[in-house]
This record gives C-alpha cells, structure tokens and sequence, in this order.
C-alpha cells in the first residue's frame, strides 16, 4: 500500500473480517471481563504474535509465487474476490455465534495455540496479500508493511474486545447485535467484492 485510497480500501476489506465477532475476539472479551484488561494482554499477545508470523510467511511464499508465476496472480485475485463475496453472504445469512463462557485465565501459551488453529485467520492473511500485494513494489517493503499494518488492527481490535469485556461479550455476542453487525459488514464485503472484481479485470 502506497496511497491513501488503497489504505483505505484495504481497511474496508479486512476491518469487517477482523473485527467481526468470532472465537478469538469474543476469547479477548470473555477475557478481559474475568481477569481484567491487564491479566488479558499476554493472551492477547500471543494470538497477534502468531497472527503476524503467518502473515509474513505467507507474503514472502505469494510473493515469490507471483514473481515466478505472473499470470497467476489475476486468479489468485478472483479466488480473493470469489471469498469475500461467499464470507459477505455468510454474514448476511448469519443468525447467531457461538460463545465460549469459560472463566479460566487464559494466557500467552493458550494465545498462541488459539490462534495457531484458527483457519479465519490464515484465510483472512490471504485474501489480504490476493488482494493488496503490489507487484510494482519492492516484495519486502509490500510484505513487511501489509504485516504491521494487519498487527496494528489486530492488536486494537483485541484490545477492544477485552477493555470492553462483559458489555461487549454480552452486547455484541446477543443473536439481535449480530444480526445488525453481519448485515452491515455483510453488505459492505459484498460491495467490496464487485469492486475489486472490476479493478481485476482492468488488469487483463
């Protein structure tokens, strides 16, 4: 990302996915609401720890497909666009989620395994680097700058989900917020995804 409006996009794209109500978010607030923000930070770095070394071992292995396979990349960017559609339309559908009430002090180790498990996160890592790697860069400035800025979210978004604790466990885990939340971030990926489409096929 080099520009504003790609910044901007690229938020537009992966903010939804990441700050949607899901296992590892919902953990941070169930964590924050029984053991306090503080005690939740070492659980919260160790999911974000593994959250960004997947990120960059996955942008420097696409990247180097790209360089060897250029042709490629245009449908490695369909398959992004095909997944943001098909997640867009989930969320629409979606009714309810799943929320794990455990009060056990989660730590930095349970972090890292959390989210060393989490197939949401590795699909998000690539449908970000499908979509936002520019070939025209140098691959290690793309890589390390797409990395920090998806730890950067991840990180605000974790701590978000855990300072809000029990009013955010409660609050955005309710079948009624999630209605409104998957509708609205729903919608938006499905925009999005016609969008990025018709800016794949300029690059034909």
């Amino acid at each position: 990302m080099t520009t504003l409006p790609e910044f901007f996009l690229w938020l537009g794209v992966i903010f939804p996915l990441v700050f949607s109500a899901g296992p590892g978010n919902v953990l941070c607030a169930v964590c924050g609401a029984s053991n306090g923000f503080k005690k939740s930070i070492p659980f919260i770095l160790g999911l974000d720890l593994v959250y960004t070394t997947y990120a960059l071992l996955a942008g420097f292995g696409l990247s180097a497909l790209i360089t060897n396979y250029p042709k490629l990349f245009f449908f490695i960017q369909v398959g992004g666009v095909i997944y943001i559609f098909w997640l867009g339309y989930k969320f629409l559908i979606r009714k309810n989620i799943d929320n794990n009430n455990s009060i056990r002090q989660l730590t930095f180790i349970d972090g890292v395994i959390s989210q060393a498990l989490n197939i949401k996160g590795v699909t998000i890592i690539l449908t970000m680097y499908s979509q936002f790697l520019n070939r025209g860069e140098s691959i290690i400035y793309e890589v390390v700058s797409l990395s920090l800025c998806l730890l950067l979210l991840n990180l605000f978004t974790h701590m978000s989900w855990s300072y809000g604790g029990a009013w955010m466990a409660k609050k955005f885990a309710s079948n009624y917020a999630v209605q409104v939340q998957s509708k609205l971030f729903g919608s938006m990926l499905i925009a999005i995804a016609f969008w990025l489409f018709y800016q794949s096929m300029l690059t034909i």
